[in-house]
């Protein structure tokens, strides 16, 4: 990207995060991280992006702190989750990962063999070694371990977008929404149903504007970061001219 200085945050039990399974991981007390971190660099205002979860907090953040945000920009998710999938208690279950305790090698052949197997690369592989750790008996585990990841699934379903969006809507703040839609479209999926609902009821809004990228998986950062930091710098650049 070349628009100006960027910074990346861990959020909360990700990466070099030292929260615990005690702490608060509400949409809520994220956006106040991302909200610390700009007050720390002294950056008055910022475009505030999030994938996925982070999608989820960029919202959050932008419907409560509009002051401070110069664009919005969702990548495959935010106003859609976890949520719109059913009943809690059943969602809940469904999406506990397993317990993974795998070799180094073993875990590897298991990533490629999937939907980023066509885009593998030593950088890619990089860029996700930073999501396990090595335990003392040579095994690969998630970095955030089971307890972190659903206190973040609960913070996930207690997400509120229709909220979130009515305060954007006050503040005008733009709002970009970039949508993965992978191929072969599974059409009974409640994911695709939940994603394209979301979008179609966003297209009216002001100053919103919707990219629907046919093809792309749920981590299409990893899969086309080419494209995704040359939107960035589109989304940079629209907003600043505005």
């Amino acid at each position: 990207m070349r628009s100006g200085p960027i910074a990346c945050l861990d959020q909360r039990g990700h990466g070099d995060s030292d929260a615990d399974v005690t702490a608060d991981f509400s949409l809520a007390a994220c956006a106040r991280d991302v909200l610390s971190l700009l007050d720390t660099l002294a950056w008055p205002r910022a475009v505030i992006v999030g994938h996925s979860w982070g999608a989820g907090v960029a919202l959050r953040f932008a419907a409560d702190f509009p002051e401070r945000t110069s664009a919005c920009v969702l990548i495959d998710g935010g106003l859609w989750g976890p949520r719109d999938l059913g009943d809690r208690a059943v969602v809940r279950e469904t999406l506990r990962p397993p317990t993974l305790g795998l070799p180094e090698e073993e875990l590897w052949s298991l990533v490629r063999s999937g939907d980023l197997g066509p885009y593998w690369s030593d950088e890619l592989q990089a860029a996700l070694q930073r999501t396990f750790v090595l335990d003392d008996q040579g095994l690969m585990r998630t970095r955030i371990g089971m307890d972190r990841h659903m206190a973040v699934l609960d913070g996930l379903l207690d997400a509120d977008p229709p909220r979130d969006l009515a305060l954007i809507n006050e503040s005008e703040t733009p709002m970009w929404v970039m949508s993965a839609e992978p191929r072969p479209v599974t059409q009974d999926s409640p994911w695709t149903g939940a994603r394209d609902q979301a979008v179609a009821s966003i297209m009216h809004r002001p100053r919103v504007t919707t990219l629907r990228m046919v093809g792309a998986i749920h981590d299409v950062p990893l899969q086309w970061p080419d494209l995704v930091a040359g939107t960035l710098d589109t989304v940079v650049t629209t907003e600043g001219a505005r």
